[in-house]
């Protein structure tokens, strides 16, 4: 799979831009502030209908406003794709082979993998940043997870409403129960297998990226507890009779306090939690190790290589892991649009690589 071109109009402070994409490695060089990070943003958003900064994607139109327009010509062995996003206000438009479709039908025209800055928060940050970054990888395989998650969601919303409104809804929260259950049966198996693949995967990985030896692991925490070390198929009796217990507690506070909402992942070096101890130049490796098992996989899974998209792509690495990364993306096949404030970048790294500048929006060659 390759992204061949890449046009974005109205898209934050980018003038309007029309790239012709090589198979291999692109970066992206400029001062901070210049658009660099802008350009990335564009190929995520024809790959995921979304942004990977903004929570809104009207924040993404440029001052003068909109519409903002992102299109791009994706080639793929079945044959070539256009796609496109357009954003006007709060209105998104998604369109493959100028045919509009909703997300799910979107989805998995355009496979990438993508690691903006923000996303060493997998590590770092919180539980749900962890359930995100799961849920992300998943949907580049099966965009079906989109409804099963929407479905699990409503049904929670449910559950917790009616743990609000009071005592006497035993016989509804049976009900309720049984069905919430049922749903967040599928998310569990989904995770719970996806996490698996991607922990094997960083063996691979980490010979590449830890030439010492030292050993990268990943654990799917499921709550709730009782189902870490279950067979898949228990799920959803253990959740049940979890939410049973839990009722008393969970009218209490007025939320639910099991279930796939409060699953986790945990990180280890050698056997160290890296959310707890590890340093800003491990929780870096770790995530590119992370993100590079996710690529792996999107290849294997889907027969053909995918898009992989990074922001300062030598922060906090050393030249010889800086090196490593670009040598795993050029010997795997794998597409890249990488960014970097670092000029002299390009010639210290071992694969070959066409390089474009961005200066005040205005891309061109470097």
């Amino acid at each position: 799979m390759q992204l061949r071109t890449l046009e974005v109009d109205r898209l934050r402070n980018l003038k309007a831009v029309r790239l012709d994409l090589p198979a291999g490695l692109t970066l992206v060089t400029g001062r901070n502030g210049q658009g660099k990070t802008s350009l990335l943003e564009a190929a995520y958003l024809l790959g995921t209908g979304r942004s990977f900064r903004a929570r809104r994607l009207e924040e993404l139109v440029a001052w003068e406003g909109g519409p903002l327009r992102v299109a791009g010509t994706v080639a793929r062995r079945m044959g070539e794709v256009r796609l496109g996003v357009v954003v006007d206000g709060s209105v998104r438009r998604l369109l493959v082979d100028d045919r509009e479709r909703d997300l799910e039908g979107f989805l998995g025209w355009l496979d990438l993998v993508a690691l903006p800055n923000e996303r060493m928060a997998v590590i770092r940050g919180g539980p749900d940043e962890r359930r995100r970054y799961l849920d992300r990888g998943l949907l580049g395989l099966e965009p079906g997870h989109l409804k099963a998650l929407g479905e699990y969601r409503r049904l929670l919303q449910h559950r917790n409403a009616l743990l609000r409104s009071g005592p006497g809804r035993s016989a509804e929260l049976d009900s309720w129960e049984e069905r919430l259950a049922v749903a967040a049966g599928r998310l569990h198996r989904s995770r719970r297998a996806y996490s698996v693949k991607v922990a094997a995967g960083l063996g691979e990985v980490g010979r590449a990226l830890y030439p010492s030896g030292e050993l990268l692991t990943l654990r799917y925490r499921p709550s709730p507890d009782s189902a870490s070390k279950a067979e898949p198929g228990s799920y959803e009796a253990r959740l049940a009779e979890a939410l049973h217990r839990g009722r008393e507690r969970d009218a209490a506070f007025g939320y639910t306090g099991a279930g796939p909402h409060r699953d986790d992942l945990v990180m280890e070096l050698d056997g160290v939690d890296l959310r707890r101890f590890g340093s800003s130049g491990q929780v870096r490796l770790a995530v590119v190790a992370l993100s590079l098992a996710q690529l792996k996989l999107l290849q294997e899974e889907k027969g053909e290589a995918s898009l992989f998209l990074m922001d300062d792509f030598d922060s906090d690495l050393d030249d010889t892991r800086t090196s490593a990364l670009a040598a795993y993306l050029h010997d795997g096949g794998f597409q890249g649009l990488v960014a970097s404030s670092k000029g002299d970048l390009a010639a210290r790294l071992p694969v070959p690589l066409r390089t474009i500048r961005v200066d005040d929006g205005t891309v061109h060659a470097a």
